[in-house]
């Protein structure tokens, strides 16, 4: 004889437990009268028994019970390498980028009472002036008009306030 069609998914959870306690009332009441649902409902429970793990050990449950210390005891010890890690990391670029300052801006540290030393500059020095031919000829190369002619040029806009040589 056969589970009834309707009742065979309430039969195996109720088997494994897993059935609310006013479903499980009313299944009750259907296998008092219904013997193929009672003999599914055996069937399942002899199969569950089967494949059910062993009960735990007593040096099994302690080390369940000892589980969540000794994870947050590991968490913490890679916390603090890692933070020792990434402190070590960060003095390692702090002493790069002091090294870096020191030696890219070399004015910058001098001894107290020490007299700051003069570096020689390119504006310190003076400008080579260019002859006429030298200079036309570089306009002549960048495609430029001669800048005499510009000044004398009768598109010059006199609204226009700027003074040749003035830098932008």
């Amino acid at each position: 004889m056969a589970a009834c069609p309707d009742q065979e998914e309430r039969l195996d959870l109720h088997a494994a437990g897993a059935l609310e306690d006013a479903e499980a009332v009313v299944l009750m009441a259907h296998l008092e009268r219904c013997e193929g649902c009672r003999q599914a409902f055996d069937a399942s429970v002899e199969l569950l028994a089967r494949v059910a793990l062993p009960p735990l050990t007593a040096q099994e449950k302690t080390e369940l019970d000892e589980l969540p210390r000794r994870t947050l005891s590991e968490w913490r010890r890679g916390a603090r390498k890692q933070g020792l890690g990434l402190r070590t990391l960060g003095a390692l670029v702090a002493t790069a980028a002091a090294v870096t300052l020191v030696l890219m801006v070399p004015g910058a540290w001098r001894l107290p009472g020490q007299a700051p030393t003069a570096q020689p500059t390119a504006a310190a020095q003076p400008a080579e002036e260019l002859d006429a031919e030298t200079m036309a000829a570089i306009e002549a190369w960048a495609g430029l008009d001669p800048l005499d002619t510009f000044e004398d040029s009768d598109t010059w806009d006199e609204d226009f306030d700027f003074d040749v040589g003035e830098t932008l």
